[in-house]
C-alpha cells in the first residue's frame, strides 16, 4: 500500500505569471491604480469587504499564497496557509456560483491535477520545480475556469460555461510533506 503522505506537497500557483492570492490582496492592488474612477473604486471597496478574505484571485505584484496539496484516495484536497503558517482552511468551490474560496469546514472539494498531456497526475508525475497544470474538481471532474475582467478582479469557478479555461503554473516548494 502506498504511503499517502509521499504524494502530498506545498506549492504556490500562478496564472500567466501572476500569483494566485486572496482577493483582498488583488483588490487592494487594484485600488492603488490611478486607472479607476471614484465610482469603480467604491465598488471595489465593497467587494473587498465581502470577498477579501474568502475568494481567490490572481494579479501582478501581489504576494502568492502557499497551498498544501494533501493526497488521499487518488485525489487532492487543497489547504491554504494562514498568517500563523498553519494549513487549517480548505480551498473549495462553494455556493451557487461555485467560486474558488477559502472554506472553514470539514466538507472539502476534491481536486485532480491534470498534467500538460491531459492526464490525471500526482506528485511523482510532476518532476519539475514548476509544472504547467489544470485542475478538475469533484467526482464530476469539472474543469476549473476563470472569469472577470477589469474593472472587476479575476475569479476561479468550475461552473460550466462560466469562464475560460485556466492553466496554472504550479511551483512546488516542499515535496513529500507529512500530514
Amino acid at each position: 500500500m502506498q504511503n499517502m503522505d509521499n504524494q502530498s506537497f506545498t506549492a504556490q500557483l500562478f496564472v500567466d505569471k501572476k500569483p494566485v492570492a486572496l482577493a483582498g490582496k488583488v483588490i487592494r492592488k487594484m485600488l492603488e491604480s490611478p486607472d479607476f474612477n471614484d465610482g469603480e473604486k467604491a465598488i471595489l471597496e465593497k467587494k473587498l469587504d465581502i470577498y477579501g478574505d474568502v475568494l481567490l484571485s490572481y494579479a501582478e505584484d501581489v504576494a502568492p499564497e502557499t497551498f498544501l496539496f494533501a493526497y488521499h484516495d487518488d485525489v487532492y484536497t487543497i489547504k491554504i496557509e494562514d498568517r500563523d503558517g498553519n494549513f487549517k482552511n480548505n480551498v473549495s468551490m462553494e455556493g451557487e456560483q461555485r467560486n474558488l474560496s477559502v472554506f472553514e469546514g470539514n466538507d472539502p472539494t476534491y481536486f485532480r491535477i491534470i498534467n500538460s498531456q491531459g492526464d490525471s497526475a500526482k506528485l511523482d508525475d510532476l518532476p519539475g520545480e514548476v509544472n504547467n497544470i489544470r485542475l478538475h474538481t469533484g467526482p464530476q471532474r469539472r474543469e476549473v475556469l476563470t472569469y472577470g475582467e477589469s474593472p472587476n478582479f479575476p475569479i476561479f469557478t468550475d461552473k460550466e460555461r462560466r469562464g475560460k479555461l485556466v492553466f496554472f503554473d504550479l511551483k512546488i516548494i516542499n515535496r513529500n510533506v507529512s500530514l
